[in-house]
């Protein structure tokens, strides 16, 4: 797959420099903490591979937000980047259709794109309020379709759905047999009562988070994935021991690779 770099990368502040920006309006997160201002100290962190589906007891910690999630249906990863990449990189090929919600998170368009994907838009009108039309995303579904994508709270308005808006896409994406994916990375910055994560209503939806955002640690690179669905959840994970597999011939026989 050929890979372009995004524009929002090239534009970031990190690539710009801190040093030249005076009022930074742009950074989606909150402010830039440090371990030590939450009281955090690991001078024994042991550095080594650890857990191709993360920590045991972090993949708890996530699961234990929702009802009917276990620390099973849990993918830890490399920020929610990584999560969505390898979302798309698992269930979407050249052959396959997807829809997205727009404005989106752009590594959910970038990534499918590259891959060759067939993609349709659903464009969300600030007339409208950015709510979503379900009926326009049904109608925006085709035989091949695999996957919706969608951000909850939005991204980059924060808007909301309500919980029927919820419900009515994941009972779509049941009835058409594609997966939904929302993007939940701003879930803890939403005011009132939280809505459920998607995954924990339906096997066909999937969760996507991480602590870059509401949690202003970008820096540990931590986010996750959830899915019931059991099938897909070994997609990563086989792909992952298959890495682990390669490294670990690297090691054994390094004087092949000098």
């Amino acid at each position: 797959m050929n890979y372009a770099r995004m524009v929002i990368e090239k534009e970031a502040p990190e690539e710009y420099g801190y040093d030249r920006i005076r009022y930074n309006l742009s950074e989606s997160s909150i402010a830039d903490q440090k371990l030590s201002d939450i009281g955090l100290s690991l001078p024994d962190l042991t550095l080594f591979y650890g857990e191709h589906r993360g920590d045991k007891a972090l993949r708890a910690l996530i699961a234990a937000q929702d009802a009917g999630v276990s620390p099973d249906d849990v993918l830890v990863t490399a920020g929610a980047a990584g999560a969505l990449f390898i979302i798309s990189t698992s269930l979407l090929s050249a052959s396959d259709h997807l829809v997205v919600i727009r404005p989106n998170y752009a590594t959910n368009i970038e990534t499918p794109r590259a891959i060759g994907c067939t993609i349709s838009f659903v464009d969300l009108a600030f007339e409208d309020g950015f709510a979503i039309d379900v009926g326009q995303v049904a109608a925006a579904i085709q035989p091949n379709t695999r996957l919706i994508s969608v951000t909850c709270p939005h991204n980059p308005t924060g808007t909301m759905m309500g919980r029927a808006e919820l419900d009515a896409l994941v009972a779509l994406a049941e009835s058409r047999n594609c997966h939904l994916l929302v993007d939940e990375t701003y879930r803890d910055l939403s005011y009132g009562k939280r809505l459920p994560s998607a995954a924990s209503l339906s096997p066909k939806a999937i969760s996507v988070s991480s602590l870059s955002k509401a949690f202003g640690i970008p820096g540990i690179r931590i986010g996750w994935l959830i899915t019931r669905d059991a099938e897909l959840q070994e997609v990563p994970r086989r792909q992952g021991a298959d890495r682990h597999l390669r490294q670990r011939h690297r090691r054994r026989h390094r004087a092949w690779y000098a």
